[in-house]
């Protein structure tokens, strides 16, 4: 839509009123009842368009764009951002360091190159993260005393972990650029919730039995210092 962007219009069951929100990428998702029709939810997105680019620009500003010759971290591995004369995007790992290649040509704020860059460092996080995570979650789950179900290591967009009603935990493949005590603390949180499953009191209380009492600061930490890729 002009001024707007990528619009995705969502009919959904159960939905009593049309909805929507700005995405991190800045397009725009639209959800509404069966009941609405197409002018109508059109006409419901024009009127918030002042508001939807006043997300869009927060978005903008919040997204993070990586540099030349710089040194991305995960738990194992170090990415190289290496400029090029010519050439093609290449990456290639060579033990646990990964150089990846720019050429000189290609705008390296473009979507393209940071595109690839993130799916880089997705792959390489995701393959930690499948040897890492299940194995680290089992530790801890044994250390204080926690039951789950499964754990399943996913590429969330938004949100480091989640915690199933059946006891499911999703832990994302971006805690492998975060430092060890913090992954932990991700893992635990996600542990909490088979017990406790809100961020009332109790879960708090028992967040803060299992982390020394530094789980608000913990949560401040990921909050302020890290991103998701």
């Amino acid at each position: 839509m002009d001024g707007i962007g990528p619009v995705t219009i969502t009919r959904r069951k159960g939905t009593k009123r049309i909805s929507l929100r700005v995405k991190p990428d800045g397009s725009v998702q639209v959800n509404h009842p069966w009941f609405a029709g197409q002018k109508e939810v059109i006409a419901f997105v024009l009127q918030q368009t002042d508001w939807i680019k006043t997300h869009q620009q927060k978005m903008a500003e919040r997204r993070f764009c990586y540099s030349l010759n710089s040194i991305i971290k995960t738990k194992d591995h170090s990415i190289h951002l290496i400029p090029v004369e010519n050439g093609k995007l290449r990456a290639a790992i060579k033990g646990v360091e990964v150089i990846l290649t720019i050429p000189s040509e290609l705008e390296t704020n473009s979507s393209q190159v940071q595109l690839f860059i993130k799916k880089v460092i997705a792959e390489v996080c995701r393959k930690e993260a499948k040897e890492y995570l299940p194995a680290r979650t089992q530790e801890l789950a044994s250390r204080f005393g926690f039951s789950y179900q499964k754990v399943f290591v996913k590429n969330l967009k938004s949100k480091w972990g989640s915690c199933s009603s059946v006891g499911n935990i999703n832990l994302n493949v971006s805690l492998m650029l975060l430092p060890d005590h913090l992954i932990d603390y991700i893992i635990l949180h996600e542990l909490a919730h088979t017990r406790e499953h809100n961020h009332g009191a109790g879960f708090w209380k028992l967040l803060n039995t299992i982390t020394n009492n530094n789980a608000k600061e913990y949560d401040r930490e990921i909050k302020k210092n890290h991103r998701i890729i």
